[in-house]
């Protein structure tokens, strides 16, 4: 709506992907939405034009747009883009907090935090507009990720998922408004915190989501840690770079210390209560990697387990096949970005190629059989035939800009403005 898609010329050296490419550009024009002025039944207003994944969803969501942005960039679209994350400043400003989405049910909860990841793609050499996405940063990561009350444990030092349930309750339609307390039953509280997670649903967090320690979490804000040192270098602020710095170190060690595993050569999600690691293998042990918090020895240990998780089809997000969508036989784009870099950032290019070119063969196959790109896929039968609580929606905004990242980046695809 309202956005005019960039004339370029886009060449690969496999015509059926250039083809898809070539789709994926015009796609972006459908995807891409306007607020009214005003909220809107049950979405909030946005200033700016943003990205929705499609299918069902309609609304502007946090973690989705990270990899959005990545296939923006590759269409030229990036007053977009920048757009895009201009609306996370003013949902920052509004409510305190980046939501899941932007979606009034969505208040009491954020997404995993890649706020800096995405001012890293879009600031472009603009100092002026950095300095504000600085500080829009620094506040995320210190009043919502560093809260001792909801994400952060003291005891730790890490960081856990969270959701503010108890007072959405209380604004939502005045529901317990005249109550002094309200009734939460844990099981429910659990499942709301997995929905900040992203993986909703998994086995990893044994439906107590909100007792764990999560490693992806923790390497996203590993990463959040490095940027902020790096934009404060930009801006000249040196001091505020060395406690950055001095703030990643005491992550990383804190990582070691309770989420790897150094017998199993692993990284494992920490269950607070019981003082242990949840060995359960999954994608998430991956992240490390993707954000730099991991030695050369642990990534060739992580590197070493890749067979647990690849198929015809790319990655299965576990090893485990427990009917959750987030569980083997199921293959995610984000999940494979997150891999194929984080083995790229470790020097092992021939295993990211290989699952570069198994993730794009099962998008492609599909976009063949059914000229549409979903949600998540089957790695294994190379299919739509997914588990979970839903069918594979199609659109889809983090497949679409993750099939053009790898197909630029890895695959030999250009795409020129004419």
């Amino acid at each position: 709506m309202g956005v005019r898609i960039p004339e370029v010329t886009i060449k690969c050296p496999d015509p059926t992907i250039e083809r898809v490419l070539s789709a994926i550009h015009q796609l972006w024009g459908q995807l891409t939405k306007t607020s009214p002025p005003y909220s809107k039944g049950e979405l909030f207003s946005l200033p700016f034009p943003y990205v929705v994944p499609g299918g069902v969803y309609q609304q502007l969501f946090y973690w989705d747009s990270y990899f959005i942005i990545l296939g923006l960039n590759v269409s030229k679209l990036y007053e977009l883009a920048r757009g895009v994350v201009n609306n996370f400043f003013y949902e920052l400003k509004t409510f305190g907090m980046i939501p899941n989405s932007s979606e009034l049910a969505h208040l009491s909860r954020s997404q995993p935090p890649l706020l800096t990841s995405m001012i890293e793609e879009v600031w472009r050499g603009d100092k002026e507009w950095l300095r504000l996405a600085y500080k829009w940063a620094k506040i995320e990561y210190k009043e919502v990720w560093m809260d001792k009350n909801t994400h952060y444990h003291p005891d730790i030092g890490l960081n856990k998922y969270y959701d503010r349930l108890e007072s959405m309750l209380r604004v939502k339609g005045e529901a317990y408004l005249h109550f002094d307390e309200v009734y939460i039953p844990p099981a429910f509280w659990h499942e709301r915190v997995e929905a900040e997670s992203g993986w909703d649903y998994t086995g990893r967090f044994h439906r107590q989501c909100g007792y764990f320690i999560p490693v992806d979490l923790n390497a996203l804000l590993y990463k959040y840690e490095t940027d902020l040192a790096a934009f404060a270098r930009l801006l000249s602020l040196e001091n505020e770079a060395n406690q950055w710095e001095q703030a990643a170190r005491r992550r990383k060690d804190l990582m070691n210390r309770y989420l790897w595993n150094e017998p199993l050569g692993m990284y494992f999600d920490y269950h607070f209560p019981s003082g242990r690691q949840h060995r359960y293998y999954s994608l998430a042990a991956f992240y490390p990697l993707w954000a730099r918090a991991a030695s050369k020895r642990q990534a060739a240990e992580i590197v070493r387990h890749l067979p647990l998780f690849l198929q015809p089809g790319g990655l299965a997000a576990s090893n485990i096949q427990t009917g959750f969508q987030w569980d083997f036989p199921n293959g995610w784009a984000p999940l494979h970005w997150i891999v194929i870099k984080g083995l790229q950032n470790y020097g092992y290019h021939r295993e990211a190629q290989e699952i570069a070119r198994r993730w794009i063969r099962l998008c492609t196959h599909v976009y063949v059989e059914t000229g549409k790109l979903y949600e998540k896929y089957n790695v294994v039968d190379m299919s739509i035939r997914t588990v979970g609580r839903y069918p594979s929606q199609e659109g889809f905004g983090w497949t679409n800009a993750v099939y053009a990242k790898i197909a630029v980046d890895l695959l030999g695809c250009t795409v020129c403005l004419r």
